[in-house]
Formats: C-alpha cells, sequence, structure tokens
C-alpha cells in the first residue's frame, strides 16, 4: 500500500503545483497590467518591483490553494478512472475511503502549513505590499479622504473613531479607553477632534472619566481643552492597522481584542470579531473540508475528458461553497446565526455531506 500511497500523493502533488503556480502567473499577469501604468509614472525602482510581488505571494497563496487542490484531486482521479487504475484498486480489494486516505492527509496538510502562512507570515508580507504601493506605485494614501466608524488599539489604548480624515491628519470624535496592569479598564477619555501636529496626536475639547473594575464611573469627569494623547503610531499607521486588523490579523491579535471588547462591553464589535476569528480558523482547513466534499464525486467520474470537467466542477463546487460560506457569515453578522456557528456552517455542511458519500458508496 506504501507504493500505492506514494503513487497517488506523488501524482496528485505535480497536479496541484501546477495549477496553483497557473493560478499565481494569471493573480500576477493582471496585477501588472493594472499598475503597469502607476509603475512608470511613480519610476518604482526593479529591486520594489520584485519584492513587492514576491511579499504578494503569501496573500494570493491562501486565496487559489483551495481551488488549486480541489481542481487537482478532481483531475487525477478523473484521470485514474478514464485509465481504469481506481477499478483496478477496487478490484485488489482497496476500499474508496482507502484510496482517498493519502489525498485527505495531503489536504489537512496544506491546511495546517496555510494556518500557518496566516498566522506568521501574512500579516508581515501584507504590510510590506501595502508600504511599498502607497510609496513607490499607485501612493494611493492622499487620496483616501475619510475613514468611518474604526477601531484600533495601541499599547494599553483601545480607540473608536467616528470619523477619520488621514490627508488633514484629523480624527473626530474619538473615544479611548486605557487599560491598567491587569488589563482592566481604569480610564475613558472622549475627544472632540484629535490632530496630528510635528509628529505629535494632539486631543482637543476632552472630557475623562475614571472607571471602576466594573466599568462604572468614579467621581467627577475631567474636563481639559488641549491633551497630548501617547499614540505612536502616524496617520499613515493608523489606516493601514486598521485594514490590517480586518483582513490580515492574527488569531492571536484578534482574540486579544475580543477580551477588550469584551471588558468594555462592546457587545456588535465583540459578535464581529467572533466571527472573523472563527472565519479565519475556518479558511485554512477549507482545503480539507472542499476534498472531503467532493471526494464522492470525484471517485465516481466516467471515462471523460478529466481536464475539462474537473475544471468545470471545480469551479461550480468551490463557488457553491464560499457563497454558502459568505452568506452564513452574513447571517451571522445580522444576529440570525450565532456568531461562533456562522463561520463553520458551510464547512460542516460539507464535511457531513462528503462523509455521508463516501459510507453510501458501493
Amino acid at each position: 500500500m506504501r507504493i500505492l500511497d506514494r503513487y497517488i500523493f506523488k501524482t496528485i502533488l505535480k497536479t496541484y503545483a501546477f495549477i496553483c503556480l497557473v493560478f499565481i502567473g494569471i493573480y500576477f499577469i493582471g496585477d501588472i497590467f493594472s499598475t503597469l501604468s502607476d509603475i512608470f509614472e511613480a519610476k518604482t525602482p526593479f529591486n520594489l518591483i520584485v519584492e513587492y510581488y514576491i511579499s504578494m505571494i503569501p496573500l494570493i497563496f491562501l486565496r487559489v490553494s483551495p481551488l488549486s487542490i480541489l481542481i487537482s484531486v478532481l483531475y487525477t482521479l478523473g484521470e485514474f478512472n478514464k485509465n481504469n487504475e481506481v477499478l483496478s484498486m477496487r478490484a485488489s480489494g482497496i476500499s474508496r475511503l482507502r484510496i482517498a486516505l493519502p489525498i485527505l492527509l495531503f489536504a489537512v496538510f496544506l491546511s495546517f502549513a496555510s494556518l500557518f502562512i496566516q498566522e506568521k507570515i501574512l500579516a508581515v508580507s501584507q504590510k510590506r505590499v501595502e508600504e511599498i504601493k502607497t510609496r513607490f506605485i499607485k501612493k494611493s494614501f492622499s487620496l483616501i479622504t475619510e475613514e468611518r466608524n474604526i477601531a484600533f488599539a495601541s499599547k494599553n489604548m483601545i480607540f473608536f473613531v467616528g470619523s477619520f480624515l488621514p490627508k488633514n491628519k484629523i480624527m473626530k470624535n474619538v473615544v479611548i479607553f486605557e487599560e491598567n496592569e491587569n488589563r482592566d479598564i481604569e480610564k475613558k477619555t472622549i475627544c472632540k477632534t484629535i490632530v496630528y501636529e510635528d509628529g505629535t496626536w494632539i486631543g482637543q475639547n476632552i472630557m475623562q472619566y475614571d472607571i471602576d473594575g466594573e466599568g462604572g464611573i468614579l467621581g467627577k469627569p475631567h474636563q481639559l481643552s488641549r491633551l497630548e494623547i501617547p499614540l505612536d503610531e502616524n496617520p499613515r499607521d493608523i489606516l493601514f492597522k486598521k485594514s490590517i486588523f480586518a483582513d490580515f490579523a492574527p488569531l492571536k491579535s484578534i482574540k486579544k481584542q475580543m477580551i477588550r471588547f469584551k471588558k468594555i462591553k462592546a457587545h456588535n464589535l465583540l459578535a464581529n470579531l467572533i466571527i472573523e476569528y472563527n472565519r479565519k480558523l475556518a479558511d485554512p482547513l477549507s482545503h480539507f473540508f472542499l476534498i472531503i466534499g467532493i471526494l464522492p464525486l470525484a471517485l465516481e467520474i466516467k471515462k471523460r475528458k478529466a481536464a475539462l470537467s474537473s475544471l468545470g466542477v471545480g469551479f461550480i463546487f468551490g463557488f457553491i461553497y464560499y457563497v454558502f460560506g459568505s452568506f452564513s457569515i452574513a447571517l451571522g453578522k445580522a444576529g440570525i446565526l450565532l456568531p461562533i456557528f456562522s463561520a463553520w456552517l458551510a464547512p460542516l455542511f460539507f464535511l457531513t455531506v462528503g462523509l455521508t458519500g463516501l459510507f453510501l458508496m458501493k
């Protein structure tokens, strides 16, 4: 069986690597054509262009890898069926579940590899991508006029910003919660505006409240006309921090924010973070869920043009999976589904369908 396992694994691996590289290449070509005029206009150095596209690889890989393994499995098993190899394996007394074992192990490996890239590499690589894009290619920072209702953390402070004008270097209607050494909220600061002046954030028209351990206000508020805010990030950093947290923050960072939002009873933000936390757990594991869901169909593919059928079925199946997942997450954000459950509805459905199909196969 080890020889057969190696044969199946090597065939899947070669097909997966080829399809994944094709998708990455297509992504690069599309991005190059869309940014080529900006590159020429900004006179971006060649070494920065190379670094820009190398830094994009982790994100592209995470986006195309699940579909790549899905198509590669469909194609490989389609070829096996066309050449009567599956029939030969079955005639030798090998069950379909045993045939699928190396495929499932490869899917599990890719799931954990994707989780590692997401947690350890993605945020760093995307930060570099955004830095190069805004400073040396599109220089889009100055084009962003306003961001509304953003939240971010810095040091022991949590910021809720009603309106952020990065071009003018102004934050409006800001609420700041400060934590003590035990990570309990001890102070609440409300600023009408915070302005970035000479490398320092200056708050204006301020009300400060001391907070007890249960979130209640202690004593009378302190009114200040001007206060220096100990925020190290500049406007560009804040804008990137907002986007990087929303899309690329690791699970550890999201968990920390969940604890903070729970303490200050920001229930809506907490619910959204719970959904995001579980989505980031489920997304890398989509390799496994997609494959377990498609295996009953893949093992039953009849003799046909495997390349065309696997490509078409792969796109359709992947589309259904991600639409179902997006729909369930939307239901979670709307409060219809429990936040912790919404991100797992599609994976669990495909897992159930796949396992049922495998065990019912004759």
